[in-house]
């Protein structure tokens, strides 16, 4: 079921209801707290489908509390150079596996970034074929979205793709449904440091630190998508100390999937 459709239908409920109320077809006070509630279940609804740290539309993986001090890195919208190579050569030095969540436009374009992934023993997600919002997709246009884009990913990273965070995090009964029908499981995040705005690295680290609970899931960017402009750099500055605190505090480095049987 398509989130849109009930809030056109919920939508045209409270108008229905107002119209009824202003020209004497039903109790003006009744009209209004019709309208009021279709108003409020509307928001509610769509508010449940942006917030990351919900399985309301069904089960989606923010963190796993019982893996004790394991966290996971992720980097959302790569591969993207100069800045996808750079970190990976921050996770070599340091030992680290991530999970990168790639848009697969971006990685047909840059195959080799995909197989240096893969073969430094990170993990391989999907973010998308295309990064584009797929609340406002139809079920048909998910589904191929999806299925090839997690075709190509395979085939480029030789791995099999079993995680996906859909663009923006966002969600509803239809896009829960054409993952689970492709073999996925929607991943989001418990710690957001908004590196994407570029705030400075300094102010990266501080947000994940303040933020960072056992079995955490970090998201970062590598990427820009769907624009290609933005600098990654102070990410690329931000992860090798956001690695030393962390590990300073007790924490280990481990993949989505790693982390999701941990505690098990």
């Amino acid at each position: 079921m398509r989130l849109i459709y009930i809030l056109a239908i919920l939508t045209f409920i409270g108008m229905a209801a107002l119209w009824g109320g202003w020209y004497g077809l039903c109790r003006r006070k009744l009209a209004a707290a019709l309208a009021a509630a279709c108003i409020l279940g509307g928001g509610v609804l769509l508010l449940l489908a942006v917030l990351p740290g919900n399985s309301f539309y069904g089960t989606t993986v923010t963190a796993n509390p019982a893996a004790g001090k394991n966290v996971a890195l992720t980097f959302d919208d790569g591969p993207y150079p100069p800045y996808t190579d750079e970190l990976l050569a921050v996770l070599q030095q340091r030992q680290v596996k991530a999970t990168f969540f790639m848009v697969a436009a971006n990685a047909r374009q840059h195959p080799e970034l995909v197989a240096q992934i893969a073969a430094q023993g990170h993990e391989v997600a999907l973010h998308a074929l295309q990064h584009r919002d797929f609340l406002k997709l139809t079920p048909a246009q998910q589904q191929s979205d999806v299925a090839a884009g997690k075709e190509l990913l395979e085939k480029l990273s030789g791995q099999q793709i079993t995680l996906m965070r859909p663009p923006h995090g966002f969600r509803d009964w239809s896009v829960l449904a054409t993952l689970r029908q492709n073999g996925l499981t929607a991943v989001n995040w418990s710690v957001i440091p908004r590196d994407w705005t570029n705030p400075g690295s300094g102010v990266i680290v501080q947000r994940v630190m303040e933020q960072v609970q056992p079995g955490a899931i970090i998201l970062l960017h590598d990427g820009d998508s769907p624009k290609y402009a933005a600098s990654r750099e102070q990410t690329v500055q931000a992860v090798p100390v956001i690695i030393d605190k962390l590990r300073a505090a007790g924490y280990n480095f481990v993949t989505v999937s790693e982390l999701m049987h941990k505690g098990e």
